[in-house]
């Protein structure tokens, strides 16, 4: 899967969907494609003289949307002027609309409203509903300003995580940027027997990392690829702490759980400080 194909980012207004823009617009630049930029509007109600109800020409919200998608797109003709830029307004609510355009896309980019409790109510609304429902990655952005440091892949032995392999790789290799993979071994397990059970876990985990490496330097030759094994803590906390410095982390949207949306993608999200990039698989999945 390639995400430098097609990319779309969904745009409100506020200056964490401004960093998404900009995000978006150095990654088109890189991948050498065109931006598509989208504002969900809604119609406002429309009254017909009855008592209580005032009459709204819809004339005048409708043409402030398209004013907000003309600036943004003199912000980036400013800034990355080698970029194509389309805009659209399109009518329905945030969460509808990015979920549609989605399931034509390569690559979904949405801003974040802060951090902690106020990322959290976002979660629980669009976001957290995109990362259940999008029919592409999606790519959660916290600052356009993390230009350094390596890509960081989750890699779990799952589809999902195999999937966030191609695509980390992809944007390692379009970034010029180093594409480390770590597997978090749970200390969530009961403890090993003997130190031959201990051992063969370690291989387990190695092996892993040695088949996501294969398959990135496989896909883009040029790769220079690292692997790293984290131990002692959970699998979201170990994430977290190796994502410190990495120019963003790629996931899949579960790992080997059941769920549509596994608990450690659902709290790295919740408690990134950067860059994340859920993987999410076909719809037809």
């Amino acid at each position: 899967m390639n995400v430098s194909r097609s990319i779309v980012v969904g745009y409100d207004d506020t200056t964490a969907s401004t960093a998404a823009v900009r995000w978006a617009a150095d990654l088109a630049r890189g991948s050498d494609i065109g931006l598509r930029i989208v504002h969900a509007w809604t119609w406002p109600l429309l009254g017909s003289g009855m008592a209580g109800v005032p009459v709204i020409d819809s004339a005048g919200p409708r043409n402030q949307a398209l004013r907000l998608l003309d600036d943004v797109a003199e912000d980036v003709a400013a800034k990355t002027p080698d970029v194509i830029v389309h805009t659209e307004l399109i009518p329905g609510s945030p969460r509808d609309v990015l979920d549609e355009v989605s399931q034509n896309t390569d690559l979904l980019v949405v801003g974040t409203r802060g951090l902690g409790a106020v990322l959290g109510t976002l979660l629980g609304s669009v976001s957290r509903g995109l990362l259940h429902d999008a029919g592409c990655p999606v790519a959660v952005i916290r600052s356009e300003h993390h230009r350094a440091g390596p890509v960081l892949v989750a890699y779990d032995g799952s589809d999902a995580g195999w999937e966030a392999v191609d695509v980390s790789a992809d944007l390692a290799a379009t970034w010029g940027s180093i594409l480390r993979v770590v597997h978090v071994q749970d200390d969530g397990h009961a403890p090993y027997a003997n130190n031959l059970e201990a051992w063969s876990g370690g291989t387990r985990s190695r092996t892993l990392l040695d088949r996501a490496a294969e398959r990135a330097r496989s896909r883009h030759p040029e790769l220079t690829v690292e692997t790293r094994m984290l131990e002692g803590r959970s699998a979201a906390e170990g994430l977290l702490s190796a994502a410190a410095g990495a120019r963003i982390l790629v996931m899949g949207h579960r790992g080997l759980s059941r769920g549509p949306f596994g608990s450690t993608a659902h709290a790295t999200v919740l408690h990134a400080t950067g860059n994340i990039l859920v993987v999410r698989r076909p719809a037809a999945e």
